[in-house]
């Protein structure tokens, strides 16, 4: 028999009181989502509607619920309301539901790792053929294995790396099935072999998806962009090809990576062993126009320093239609004034400002004299540029600057040049967090898949540098601490455990 429904005055609710009636806690740290329907709404026959309809009700509230508002219930089913209005919280809208970050954060590595696209990885895997004829260490596995390595091993070796597969932290982390554990030999040869696309695509996809949610400008209509390279050198003389780059001795053979750094993400990125790219004026220029062909129509200005200073080479880069640059010259270079601007009704913050022109530069260029011997001679350019030189405030030598951005003040020219800086400290970081300074594979095929993850790794640690405001250090000890939560997490779930119990996160 069914009952008229009887209607009370309406209630008012607060959401601590439902938090407790819903979860059995009061505990400030829980939040509860804003899912009381608005007043005036239809009162439904809970008996036959509710859950019958349970998808429709869930559907046409949500979009529009609010908190502290009224509500009205059934005198008879108001303990069936309330086990209702229970069940959906629980189901529908409470999921979010977790204890305080272990280090109060804004961010945690774990939502940092669920931006990582497996679904794109399974494809490029598919489209790449990474795993062709192999059984055991797929694509998708090396990429976690070495993305659990470079996190969590200090001094990461191929040794490190087996050791690190056999964990049980690394099984439970990303559900390895199989084989329990690899030799070092078998992550030497699929180093060695594996498809280099499929690393490559990847860091693409995580990359456009990571610049996309965290970069954005840092000078007003202009993105930075700083080029600088680095050499890493192998003691033991393993290196199948590499340059020396002035070593007088000439024992030990180097690589040469050259990074585009946008601040907070390595935009570009290659590797370099022959000795023709130890000079700088080669191997910049390659990396600039590489990333801006690649991405049309952005307004990226390219910061780098005095070891691109081939006249050549920066006419090379001026002819590009949309390019900026913000370079530096040797104090000394020899110029052609075409024009001067007044100096002393100029702001300038970065010290004395000297001197605002336009002008040509000479460079040097091969003839053949009337003897046939090939000689070097300087020669004016045709291209004009802006030359900005200060003094900076600590004292220092005269900074000559060379641009081709000439609708921009003197001083955000030398504000553009200051950031180029960052990139020094990336490498530092680079180096000493991520084991950037010595080989895990002597294998070139296996250097570049290394540098491609340890790009991917540094874009994870800058997330979790910058968003909770902490040294790279710091970043890199949390995180490893808050993957030790995670496996304790696990664990618990998979006992059957109540993670409350043990203020963890639902994994």
């Amino acid at each position: 028999m069914n009952r008229s429904p009887t209607v009370l005055r309406p209630v008012r609710a607060k959401a601590s009181v439902f938090c407790y009636a819903l979860t059995g806690r009061r505990d400030k740290h829980y939040s509860i989502p804003r899912a009381l329907p608005s007043y005036g709404r239809k009162i439904f026959n809970l008996k036959s509607e509710l859950f019958i309809n349970m998808d429709r009700f869930i559907n046409k509230n949500l979009p529009k619920i609010s908190l502290y508002q009224p509500f009205h219930f059934h005198i008879v089913d108001n303990l069936m309301f309330i086990n209702s209005l229970s069940f959906i919280f629980q189901s529908y809208l409470c999921p979010k539901i977790q204890p305080m970050a272990l280090f109060n954060h804004k961010i945690s590595l774990i939502e940092i790792i669920r931006e990582i696209p497996d679904s794109a990885l399974s494809r490029i895997a598919r489209d790449s053929h990474v795993d062709y004829y192999c059984k055991l260490l797929s694509g998708k596995l090396i990429f976690y294995l070495l993305l659990y390595g470079m996190l969590r091993v200090d001094r990461l070796s191929q040794r490190g790396l087996s050791d690190a597969f056999s964990s049980p932290m690394f099984k439970l982390i990303f559900d390895t099935k199989g084989k329990k554990s690899v030799s070092r030999s078998s992550i030497s040869d699929r180093l060695a072999s594996i498809e280099i696309d499929f690393f490559a695509q990847a860091y693409d996809c995580i990359y456009t998806r990571f610049s996309s949610l965290y970069t954005s400008n840092e000078i007003e209509r202009f993105h930075l962009q700083r080029i600088d390279s680095t050499l890493v050198s192998e003691a033991s003389n393993k290196l199948s090809q590499g340059m020396t780059c002035g070593n007088a001795h000439e024992k030990k053979k180097m690589l040469k990576y050259t990074i585009g750094f946008d601040g907070t993400f390595a935009s570009c990125f290659e590797m370099f062993n022959e000795e023709s790219y130890a000079s700088e004026s080669l191997a910049m220029p390659k990396i600039i126009l590489g990333h801006f062909r690649k991405v049309k129509d952005h307004a990226c200005v390219y910061l780098f320093d005095r070891g691109l200073s081939s006249a050549g080479k920066l006419g090379l880069l001026n002819a590009e239609y949309g390019l900026h640059f913000v370079g530096r010259l040797n104090e000394n270079r020899k110029l052609e004034i075409i024009s001067k601007s007044p100096v002393r009704e100029q702001d300038f913050t970065y010290g004395e400002l000297l001197q605002d022109s336009q002008a040509r530069i000479f460079g040097m260029e091969e003839k053949i004299t009337r003897t046939g011997k090939t000689s070097r001679v300087l020669v004016l350019q045709p291209e004009i540029y802006r030359v900005v030189r200060f003094k900076p405030k600590n004292g220092e030598e005269d900074i000559l600057l060379i641009t081709n951005i000439l609708d921009a003040s003197a001083d955000e020219i030398a504000s553009m040049y200051k950031r180029r800086w960052d990139i020094e400290v990336f490498f530092r970081f680079l180096k000493q967090e991520l084991n950037f300074s010595h080989f895990l594979s002597l294998n070139e095929n296996g250097i570049q898949v290394v540098l491609y993850m340890t790009m991917i790794t540094a874009m994870l640690v800058m997330i979790y540098k910058r968003e909770n405001e902490i040294g790279y250090k710091t970043a890199v000890r949390r995180m490893g601490i808050e993957l030790e939560n995670l496996v304790m997490a696990i664990l618990v779930v998979k006992s059957g455990g109540d993670l409350r119990k043990v203020d963890l996160p639902d994994p």
